[in-house]
Formats: C-alpha cells, sequence, structure tokens
C-alpha cells in the first residue's frame, strides 16, 4: 500500500484524494445484498493521511449492515476500498457545492443532505487528469492466467509506448493506468480510439477514464488485495 501511495501524484494545496468504502454484492454473491454498488463510508484524504483514514474505516463486522428488513451485517468478503488516482480539487468543489445548496433554495426543496452533497462535489471535480483508466474483464474471471495478461501487454504495446502504463492486478482483471503526459508524441492523436477498438476472446476493455480504482495493498472482497503487476512504468 506505501508503494502505492508513494505512486500517487503529489497533491497542490487545493487537492485532496477522494476514498470509498464499497460493499459489492459480486464478490460474495450469497450476502444478502441487493445491488452490486452499496456504498458504505467516504472520505478524502491528503497522501500523508490515506493509510490512518482506511484504518478509521476497519471496524466491528455488524457496525455496517443491509437496507434489508433484518438489516444484516455487511460481511467482509463484500468489501472493496477505492481511490480516486486523479487529485480532486476542493476549490472547484466549493462552487459546485455552493450554485447546487442555490438552486435547492431557489427551488424551495428543502430535502437535501449538504455533507453529502459536498462528497458528491469532490467525487466529480477533477483538478488534474494525469491518468487515464482502463479497466480489464478476463473472459476466465477470476481463473485467467498469465497468458490472458501477456496477450493484453502485447496487444498494448502496438498501440502505445509501453512504458506510460501501470497495470493494478485486480480481483477478476487490470486497472491499466495510462500516463498522459508521458504518451509518447507518434501515439497522442490516435490511442484512445485504438485502444477503445481493442478486440479480444481474454478480456474486455473499459474507457474508464477519470473514475476510481481498488487500493493495492488494502481489501478487494474474499482473500484478495490488490497489488502492482509490475514495478510501475517498467514491463
Amino acid at each position: 500500500m506505501q508503494s502505492f501511495i508513494d505512486w500517487l501524484p503529489e497533491l497542490l494545496p487545493n487537492e485532496q484524494y477522494y476514498i470509498a468504502l464499497l460493499a459489492r454484492k459480486k464478490y460474495n454473491l450469497e450476502s444478502s445484498l441487493t445491488t452490486d454498488k452499496n456504498q458504505m463510508k467516504r472520505v478524502t484524504a491528503t497522501k500523508d493521511r490515506i493509510i490512518q483514514k482506511i484504518r478509521q474505516m476497519e471496524c466491528q463486522v455488524g457496525s455496517y449492515t443491509t437496507h434489508t428488513k433484518d438489516n444484516d451485517p455487511i460481511l467482509q468478503d463484500n468489501l472493496c476500498i477505492y481511490i480516486t488516482p486523479n487529485p480532486r480539487d476542493l476549490v472547484k468543489a466549493s462552487l459546485v457545492l455552493m450554485k447546487d445548496i442555490a438552486d435547492r433554495l431557489i427551488s424551495k426543496d428543502t430535502n437535501y443532505n449538504p455533507q453529502s452533497m459536498a462528497l458528491n462535489a469532490i467525487q466529480i471535480t477533477t483538478s488534474r487528469k494525469i491518468y487515464f483508466d482502463i479497466d480489464l474483464d478476463f473472459s476466465r474471471g477470476q481463473d485467467f492466467r498469465d497468458y490472458d495478461i501477456n496477450s493484453f501487454k502485447n496487444d498494448l504495446s502496438a498501440l502505445i509506448n509501453i512504458d506510460c502504463a501501470t497495470l493494478i492486478r485486480t480481483n477478476g482483471g487490470l486497472h491499466c493506468l495510462i500516463e498522459l503526459e508521458s504518451i509518447a508524441k507518434e501515439y497522442q492523436k490516435n490511442w484512445h480510439r485504438n485502444i477503445s477498438q481493442m478486440n479480444c476472446a481474454f478480456y474486455t476493455v473499459t474507457m474508464n477514464s477519470d473514475n476510481i480504482i481498488p487500493i493495492p495493498g488494502c481489501v478487494q472482497g474474499k482473500d484478495f488485495s490488490p497489488y502492482f503487476l509490475d514495478s510501475p512504468l517498467q514491463f
């Protein structure tokens, strides 16, 4: 986890990272969750406080419950913690929040939660788009092999300079983070279109752009922790 935090961009005074603890149905299909993505807690943090913020989310089983009539406890097997690899802009988020609240007041809508609105604003206000997130799902699911990963690497190397990519192994797939400023000149015009059109029997590609990703070194479902597939920016 510390290696991942060191890899994250250094923050400017107006920036923080957005972190969210989610319960995912897909990691434990036998759980009583009714939807796949259930938000448990979300916070913001500077780099030096990310681990502390995560530790504050460690709590007794049963502290989080489902929305079913029995209020079943959320199980460890369903949990995953995410972060935005691109910093969020607190100043820009403040302006978005002010407008959202003003619009509510003008329309005489009093049914809102300003704390939730503030976190929503922070989540959507990117400060600098440093990384482009590509999400890969493998057709074998959690049983995918090194061969599947190498197939993607080989395909990717024909479309972009490979040294601008960092791969994070996740529960059932990969996140490929493209450092935009490191894309070689000859690929800058066509890399996005070419990668979005990648077609292979072993994997499917989703161009997430600016999105949350599972935190390496932390929990992602049952008995799995995401990790750098190789040293960052090296293959």
